[in-house]
Parts: structure tokens; C-alpha cells; sequence
């Protein structure tokens, strides 16, 4: 049985670089709570942080799952895009690496 990995192995010339999971889901959660129209972040089981998983396949492809709540008055589906635009650059920025997928569900609608 594989042991389930805690972080991205980045290699590089001089060595690897190994970023924790809960790095990139801060930095998801981050820019996903800097969308207009985002409410907050949801609680979900496999979070490393709250609202955010983050996957990392066999070959070696991430992907980040952020469960949101939605201000009302606003878009569903723009705020999700926002929310998909801004984590994939985030983490790409800042991490080095490329996100393959940004995956947004919309637990609920917050009322102001």
C-alpha cells in the first residue's frame, strides 16, 4: 500500500524542494476569500485547511478543491470562475508549479 504524500516534490538542478499541502491550500484559501462574492470558506472532511483539498495524482498532477459560500446579489457561476482564476494564479505564481485543475463547489449562499 502507497503512503498517502503531504507535500509537492519540485525538482530542481541543486536539489528537490518539498512544499506542504497545507502551504498551497493556505495560499488557495487566501486568494479564493479575495473574490468578491465569497463569502467564506466551508468546513469539509480532508481539508488541510479549511475549504481546501489539495490532490496530488500518481504522475505527479495537482489539483485543489476549494468548497465556498457565496455572498447573495452576486453571479454563482462568475464568483466560481473568479474563484478558479485566482487560485490556479496564485498557486501557480507563488508556488512554481502547475495547478492542473481548480475545482469550485458552492456549499451555500450566505446572506449578508
Amino acid at each position: 500500500m502507497s503512503e498517502q504524500k503531504e507535500y509537492l516534490d519540485i525538482h530542481e538542478e541543486e536539489g528537490v524542494i518539498r512544499v506542504s499541502f497545507i502551504a498551497v491550500g493556505e495560499i488557495a484559501a487566501q486568494a479564493a476569500l479575495a473574490v468578491p462574492g465569497v463569502s467564506s470558506l466551508a468546513t469539509v472532511a480532508q481539508a488541510v485547511v479549511k475549504g481546501v483539498t489539495v490532490n496530488l495524482s500518481e504522475i505527479g498532477i495537482c489539483s485543489i478543491d476549494v468548497h465556498v459560500l457565496v455572498h447573495t446579489g452576486h453571479v454563482i457561476s462568475q464568483v466560481a470562475k473568479d474563484v478558479q482564476n485566482a487560485v490556479k494564479s496564485a498557486v501557480d505564481g507563488t508556488v512554481g508549479i502547475e495547478v492542473a485543475s481548480v475545482n469550485v463547489f458552492v456549499a451555500g449562499v450566505a446572506v449578508r
